[in-house]
Parts: C-alpha cells; structure tokens; sequence
C-alpha cells in the first residue's frame, strides 16, 4: 500500500502544473467542457426522474427533449453524478474529474510501463510523457472532451491489468479487464473504436509470446466487457438509423486530415481547428525525439545483430513502433480509404483524433529507452524537456465564473450540428413552446399538467373529439394511454412532438418513456452479464474458468 501511495503522490507531484487552472474560480469556455456541466445536470435530472438508464432527455433542444444519452457516452455523467451526490456543485464536478484524468492517467502509466518493462524508471518516463503530450493540453483547455481525457486512464490500466492477466492469470483481473473494456465503451465512442483493436493485437501477441493459456481469459474479459455495456452501445448502434447522424456526417473528413508542418512544428490556438488560429495537431518535439530514437536504434539492431530483436523487450519496442507508424498513417490524406470503407472506423469524421492513440503508445515506448543503450537518466531529462516545452500550453484562453444555475437552464442540445435529432424532425425548435400541452383541433381543458424525462401526465375536458399535442420530441420508447388504455401516437408534423387523438369528454392522459423491445434485451444482457461477473468473483476460488 505505501508504495502504491508513493506512486500516486508521484503523479499529483508532476500533474499539478497541468491542472492548476481548474483550481481558479469558476470555469474556462472550450469546444466541449461547457456542454459536460450542462449534460451532467441533465443526466442528474434524468435518474432524478428514475429513468434508469439514461436515454432520453426531457429538457434539453428547447424542453421538447433529445435522446441524447442513448447515443452521447454516458460514463463520464454517471461518475459525475456520483461526486455530485457527495455534495460537489455541477461545474466543480466537471473540474474534478478533467484533473482527476490527468493525475489518474499518469498513475497507470507507471503502473503499465513499469509491468510491462520491468523497471521503476520506465515507469516515471511513461507517466512524464503521457501527462505532457501536446494533444492532453488540446484535450483539457481548447476541445473539453471529457469523455477523451478520461479514456486516457482507461488506456494504461486496461494494458496493465492485462499484462499481469498474461503474467499470473486470475479471475478478479479477467473481471477488472471487463469492468474497463465496458467502461471504455461508454466513456468514447470514438476512442473504443480506435483503441480497442490496437489492444486486442498487443494483447494476444504478448499471450502467444508468455502464455498461450492467457488468450482464452484475455478473450472472456474482452466479451464480459462488451455484455456489461450492451445496454448502452446496442441501442447506440441499431436505433441510429432514427436519427439525422444516419443520413448526414458531422464533418467533412477531408477538412480535417492532419499536414506534415502542423504535425511536425509546435503551434497553438484556442479556436476550431480549420481555422487560422486552429488547435494544435503537433505531436511535440519531445514526442517526436522518441519516435525517431526508437525507429534509429530498431533499425541500428536489426542491421547490425537480427539477434537483438528476437529479445521480449525490443519485440515488444518494435510492435509498439509498428501500431505508432500506423496511427500515424491514420492522420494523413493518404489513408482516406482506409477511413472511408473500414467498418466503424468509416463513422469518425476526424482524422487528428489518432493523436490520443499517438500519445498513449509513444509514451509507452518511451519506457522502452530506459532500458536501451539510451538509459534511464536521459530518458527523464527528455521527458523533462517535453514538459518545458508543453507547460505554456497547460492554460485556458481565459476565465469564466457562471454558476451552475447558468448551465440548468441552458435549453441547447449539447451537439455540434443537432445530429442525434429524430429524422421526423422537420423544423427544429428555436424557443421553449408556450404551453407543454395543447389542443391542435377541437375544444376543450387541459389541467393538472405534470411533466419530466420519463412521464408527462394530464386531465383533458374535451368538448368534442380532439387532437392533443405533447410539445415532446417523439423517440422509440414513448407510448401514449387515455384512461389507462394505449393508443397509438402520431408524430407526422414539422416539429415531430406527439399528438393524440381523443373522444369528447373527461380523461386522463399520460405519456411514458420506457424501454423499447430491443433496450430492453439490452439490459437484459448487462445485467446477466454483471451476475456473471459477480459470481466469478465471488466463487474465484472454487473453480477455474471454464
């Protein structure tokens, strides 16, 4: 325990000055960071409601609702809502958990680097590196992607806990490894997508080379982690066709393919990354400085004694080296129909998002160095040089101090082009509507309105036959009952809220968001999959598995 303290104050030691800004009051604006505050009081209202899980929300797009975390990763809010029951404000909690990215990536870095080349000081280079990668600093004060900054502790600690798997099998790290593929899968879309075949390979390439037996447990931890999240990314995948991503990109990739200068040559800027003063798409000279160091003296080896490569360390520098040149490639037009006809990888609109990816395995490989000809101590005065290099970048652009109230009412739908918006959307809503419920034909009073993300419920006295419109978004999961008995719902106007028809009279009438056949076998599925989990763990010592 003292040593895993050690290690832990090691990384707030050299995290500190990255995250010093969001110890100063209030906040800073990003691309992204402001609509996190916002999503995470939402997914507050959202259990609130006990809309368990999270899929619709009932206030957001103007209050006629998105079904924002039925496809926006929701990982990030569940943990939010965890410190924000603990007593910490909307925005504090939005700054503990960008900072705690930062501090908690550069623990597991060591933890993986010093697992992986058997030595301390591998560990203390990794974390170094990792903490102070250009694009970390691109991630917390310009683009704000919360989801992205907390993948980076998911990286290091899936690699460590499946190199101590491969090392000394156990059915508590096959559950840790699963618990991390689900939590990755829910944390970034895009980032899964991109990692999660990279760690695959590395994975069952280090179990061929150690321990063959390992590739069965290694392959049950990859397949219990897809299960615990199949709630989330299930429904993310086949209800997509509902919505306006199905039919029109975010983005146009080829705008944003990285050029050789802005890879090569340090820049920065706060703004968009087409623009002039665009964010910074450069790998950094430190970062760089490994990059070419490895490749020289892999290639010095290979010429001079192929005998070299054959040892465990520079086969695994060497494949390190290998899915760095890949990703590398990932950035640059040349592989436009790779991104363009590869299965989900034809989904990300940004090429430069490879970056993270770049970050993780250079920093990984820089561990690597100190057990070659290199050595441990220039290592670290390299990775102390990046750290000069990078620290200027380590601010926002300015400071902002709005209260969480401020992001409570915030009526937009947290999306850079309204893209989870429902196809049947046809004129999208600018204003709040003036009243939730109204009649659209016939006559009548409506009363007793009561309305959340789950359920909105009112009596209607009708005059004649009527048609009552929910100013409410219609998704798959709404259903519709006058008097306790179903009727259908019709959606078929510009707005896409829902209307129903009914007699003249009094009635009740009431809306519910549930889950939709296909959600439901989703649950299903995690669920049976976290029982599963949990007997393993508490039978681990009766049986092996399978």
């Amino acid at each position: 325990m003292k040593k895993i303290l050690t290690i832990l104050f090691f990384s707030f030691c050299i995290s500190i000055p990255v995250i010093l800004p969001f110890f100063h009051a209030g906040f800073f604006p990003t691309h992204d960071g402001e609509w996190a505050v916002v999503r995470l009081g939402d997914m507050f209202r959202t259990l609130r409601d006990l809309q368990i899980p999270a899929r619709y929300s009932g206030n957001l797009n103007f209050g006629y609702g998105y079904p924002l975390f039925n496809f926006a990763y929701p990982f990030p809010y569940y943990l939010g809502i965890i410190l924000n029951l603990l007593g910490f404000g909307f925005v504090n909690t939005i700054k503990i958990l960008f900072a705690g990215s930062v501090v908690f990536s550069a623990f597991f870095m060591f933890l993986a680097s010093r697992a992986l080349w058997k030595n301390s000081w591998a560990g203390i280079a990794s974390s170094i590196f990792y903490v102070y990668f250009p694009y970390r600093m691109v991630d917390l004060y310009v683009r704000g992607s919360i989801g992205e900054s907390l993948s980076f502790v998911l990286f290091p600690l899936m690699f460590y806990l499946a190199i101590k798997l491969i090392n000394k099998p156990s059915v508590l790290l096959i559950g840790g490894i699963g618990i991390c593929v689900a939590f990755l899968i829910m944390t970034h879309n895009i980032m899964t997508v991109l990692f999660l075949p990279l760690y695959a390979v590395f994975m069952l390439i280090q179990a061929v080379l150690k321990n063959k037996t390992a590739v069965k447990d290694f392959f049950i931890s990859i397949l219990l982690g897809f299960g615990l999240s199949a709630f989330f990314w299930i429904p993310a995948l086949l209800e997509k066709s509902n919505i306006l991503l199905s039919k029109i990109p975010i983005a146009d990739r080829n705008l944003y393919f990285v050029k050789l200068e802005q890879f090569i040559f340090p820049r920065w800027g706060y703004d968009i990354p087409t623009s002039i003063n665009g964010f910074s798409y450069q790998l950094g000279l430190a970062h760089l400085a490994i990059l070419l160091i490895l490749v020289l003296f892999l290639s010095l080896n290979f010429i001079n004694n192929k005998q070299n490569l054959k040892d465990y360390y520079a086969k695994n520098a060497l494949l390190l080296t290998i899915f760095t040149a890949f990703y590398i490639f990932l950035l640059f037009k040349p592989s436009e129909l790779l991104w363009k006809f590869t299965p989900l990888l034809s989904e990300i609109n940004y090429p430069w998002i490879a970056l993270g990816i770049l970050g993780f395995l250079l920093s990984l490989s820089a561990g690597f160095l100190c057990k070659s000809t290199l050595g441990k101590h220039s290592t670290v005065i390299l990775a102390i040089i990046g750290v000069l290099i990078v620290l200027p970048y380590a601010k926002p652009e300015k400071y902002i101090n709005n209260p969480d109230s401020y992001y409570l009412t915030n009526d937009a739908t947290t999306t850079s082009s309204n893209e989870l918006m429902p196809l049947w959307v046809k004129k999208m809503p600018l204003q709040r509507s003036k009243n939730k419920v109204e009649i659209v034909s016939g006559n009548g009073i409506i009363k007793n309105i009561s309305a959340n993300s789950k359920q909105i419920k009112f009596s209607v006295d009708a005059l004649s036959q009527s048609i009552i419109r929910v100013n409410t978004i219609y998704f798959p999961g709404w259903s519709a009952s006058v008097d306790g008995i179903n009727v259908p719902i019709s959606y078929a106007n510009e707005k896409g809220v829902m209307d129903v028809s009914i007699s003249s009279g009094k009635h009740l009438v009431q809306a519910n968001f549930g889950e939709t056949p296909l959600g439901l076998a989703s649950d299903i599925i995690s669920l049976l999959s976290f029982f599963i989990l949990l007997l393993l763990i508490i039978r681990r010592n009766r049986y092996a598995i399978f």
